[in-house]
């Protein structure tokens, strides 16, 4: 019985000692996704010709960390209103926001432009909200998630 615990131990002991020591890096959580002035708003012209305000109100950001590749995999999601829809006879707005990838001392990673085609109700105020899915960014080793941000607005 003695042998069998001497054994288990020897066996254990082989094991623990010939895995990696190596502790996997922790980036930690997702970075901020903000709109860039905190809530935008901007003035849109409809198909009709008619004045609409669009603004951006909240966002959203779900991440994935590629250590090996040293890259970030994340999709946003938007939440605003469309103001002044009851006046309108157009059934859509067309318009044009800006994702930046903000790096390490303010540097601009990434960026792209979105459009999106909104459908537009006979309503005083329109909620809508924009998935914006697939988008990859380049981290730097031994940075945190805290250390990047995600700027959203209108172009």
């Amino acid at each position: 019985m003695t042998l069998r615990y001497i054994i288990t131990f020897f066996l254990i002991f082989f094991i623990v000692s010939c895995s990696s020591s190596k502790v996997d890096y922790d980036p930690g959580p997702c970075p901020r996704a903000a709109i860039l002035k905190g809530s935008e708003s901007k003035e849109v012209k409809s198909s009709d010709g008619t004045s609409l305000n669009v603004e951006l109100n909240r966002t959203v950001m779900i991440c994935d960390y590629n250590l090996k590749r040293k890259t970030i995999n994340y999709d946003l999601g938007i939440v605003g209103d469309i103001i002044g829809t009851d006046k309108v006879s157009s059934k859509t707005l067309e318009i044009t926001i800006f994702i930046a990838f903000i790096g390490p001392e303010n540097t601009i990673i990434d960026k792209w432009s979105k459009r999106f085609s909104l459908n537009l109700k006979d309503q005083a105020i329109v909620p809508f909200s924009l998935a914006i899915e697939g988008l990859q960014s380049n981290i730097t080793e031994g940075r945190t998630g805290s250390s990047y941000k995600a700027l959203i607005g209108f172009e």
